[in-house]
């Protein structure tokens, strides 16, 4: 598959309905979740409706002590789906793309060669888009299967600054118990809320090796330089840990909202 291959896919099946199911209630502080959620929209867009957001900038890859830099641009739709493309300068071009949200999503990543590959059903089981989950946190257009738990103040990942805590994670209630707890377990993704901007300060969860082998892999972004693009909080820098090393650095130099 050619890279220019995944935009065209992306946008196919940006109209594919997700599985409803019911929200299992298994969340105590769940009023205390939803005051948390209108606070970060209201931060976020002003409270109106965000479908889609495009950004472009530069990306720098490391990989140990090497870095390689290129052009970055990524899309990303309130269904879930979402794609980058990076350009960069001795590894060419590589692209990973996610069709929606939830247990009927699928995740692929091709590198320049264009072939794709298929990202294990457990690290394409997160509930938001990683490198934009206020647009996936938006209350009126939450899933059904997506529950929010408030753990309260504390520290989230790496980030010493005291934050919101936010919990997320897929449910599936009607299912025996293993599974449930499996789903909800793969799926878990811990936020970050800066208690002064009310917008996302870090993004936790964990992935796992293509091939599915039973390893965490633990994953961890960081949003901050936010700025205002149409009414809408944009962090135009954004940086991705893995398993405790920076990954990737994307340094955005503009953003198309809707």
């Amino acid at each position: 598959m050619k890279l220019f291959r995944f935009r065209i896919l992306l946008h196919s099946l940006a109209g594919i309905t997700l599985l409803a199911l019911p929200l299992h209630a298994t969340f105590a502080q769940g009023a205390n979740a939803a005051n948390v959620l209108n606070q970060m929209s209201a931060a976020f867009s002003g409270g109106k409706i965000v479908q889609n957001v495009q950004l472009s900038g530069n990306a720098i890859w490391h990989t140990g002590n090497l870095e390689d830099s290129g052009a970055a641009t990524l899309t990303a739709s309130s269904d879930g789906s979402s794609l980058m493309q990076l350009v960069l300068a001795s590894a060419g071009q590589r692209a990973e793309i996610q069709t929606g949200s939830g247990l009927d999503a699928t995740c692929q990543w091709a590198g320049a060669d264009g072939v794709s590959h298929a990202i294990n059903s457990v690290s394409c089981g997160r509930p938001v888009i990683w490198f934009m989950p206020t647009l996936s946190l938006q209350p009126s257009l939450l899933p059904s299967d997506l529950g929010v738990a408030d753990l309260g103040m504390g520290t989230v990942g790496a980030v010493a600054n005291t934050c919101r805590h936010l919990q997320s994670q897929l449910t599936l209630s009607g299912s025996p118990d293993p599974v449930s707890t499996d789903i909800a377990q793969m799926s878990k993704t811990d936020i970050g809320i800066a208690p002064n901007s009310l917008l996302p300060e870090v993004l936790v969860y964990s992935a796992r090796p293509d091939g599915g082998a039973a390893i965490a892999i633990a994953v961890e972004v960081h949003f901050s330089d936010y700025r205002t693009v149409a009414g809408v909080q944009i962090p135009f820098l954004i940086q991705r840990y893995v398993n405790g090393s920076l990954q990737l650095e994307l340094h955005l130099s503009s953003a198309e909202i809707n």
